[in-house]
């Protein structure tokens, strides 16, 4: 079984750890990140026309979001990289993370010439994920891969300032979105874990599950992102379910010291008037930038 799937069917049994924020954070979040996972197919597959397009470009690999397979990545965030032979073994990291692992490093010269070693959480034979450094600058990076065998592999990566993106509980940037959710009775300020998602055994399987805003008990919910650390501010992050625009409670960022390194921990509160809406989209706007589209059900 592989190791994402487990930490996601783990949430559903409502275990919790306290984060060093204080926060109640299931294990879906550490699902979210997809640092145990092996290559995941669904995302593989997603990413496979950039990967093409990059080894047709004389590239060995792509870098993407490790959340939405786009592209783009952003100072401060999580990013994966795919391509053939990008290791030799499967190796996977603590925080705080190392910049060598199962033999391999990367080395990132930015867009302002900068090199810098970036910090790796997980490593395979088709996948790397990494932390891209808080102060890579914008535009095309390089990036240098040494592989374990010796071999240095060569690829870019697009470094935006925000590159925004929601991570999903099947891991491919697509469908529910990968969240956690508690209902709060304001006369006793218990609070108690609410279901966003379910998945069955199989990979891809995880489908959303009907979320009762109630009337005196408040839902609140914490979407795992990333891209974000560059925001102007905590107001220049919004977040928008079908077509109504919700505030947030509070936006917190998690360095490379944290298990959850790169992830962005959006909070915000499910407005009674959503009350019916069913399944719709989610999505993030951070100083304009909008991310991937993922889902919610709204009972």
């Amino acid at each position: 079984m592989r190791f994402f799937g487990a930490l996601v069917r783990l949430m559903h049994k409502g275990l919790q750890t306290m984060n060093r924020f204080g926060r109640w954070v299931t294990l879906a979040a550490i699902a979210a990140t997809g640092l145990l996972a092996e290559a995941q197919q669904s995302m593989a597959e997603r990413v496979k026309p950039y990967l093409d397009r990059a080894l047709a470009s004389g590239n060995s690999f792509v870098s993407v979001s490790a959340a939405s397979g786009t592209p783009a990545v952003a100072p401060g965030s999580l990013a994966s990289i795919f391509g053939p032979n990008v290791a030799t073994q499967t190796a996977i990291g603590t925080a705080p993370y190392p910049t060598s692992l199962g033999g391999v490093s990367l080395q990132i010269v930015d867009g302002a010439g900068n090199s810098q070693s970036a910090e790796l959480l997980y490593v395979s034979p088709g996948q790397i994920n990494y932390f891209v450094p808080a102060n890579t600058a914008a535009g095309n990076a390089t990036i240098n891969l040494t592989n374990g065998t010796g071999n240095v592999l060569s690829g870019t990566a697009l470094v935006q300032p925000l590159a925004p993106a929601l991570f999903t509980a099947n891991g491919n940037g697509q469908g529910v979105v990968a969240a956690t959710a508690y209902r709060t009775v304001i006369s006793t300020a218990v609070a108690t874990p609410t279901a966003v998602f379910e998945c069955g055994a199989a990979p891809e399987s995880c489908v959303g599950v009907p979320i009762n805003v109630g009337l005196d008990a408040p839902v609140t919910v914490m979407a795992y992102a990333t891209g974000v650390l560059g925001r102007s501010n905590d107001a220049a992050v919004t977040v928008t379910i079908g077509s109504t625009a919700v505030p947030l409670s509070s936006t917190t960022s998690l360095d490379s010291s944290s298990p959850l390194a790169g992830i962005n921990l959006v909070t915000f509160e499910l407005p009674l008037g959503l009350r019916g809406s069913g399944t719709v989209d989610i999505f993030l706007t951070v100083d304009g930038v909008s991310s991937n589209h993922a889902q919610i059900d709204i009972q």
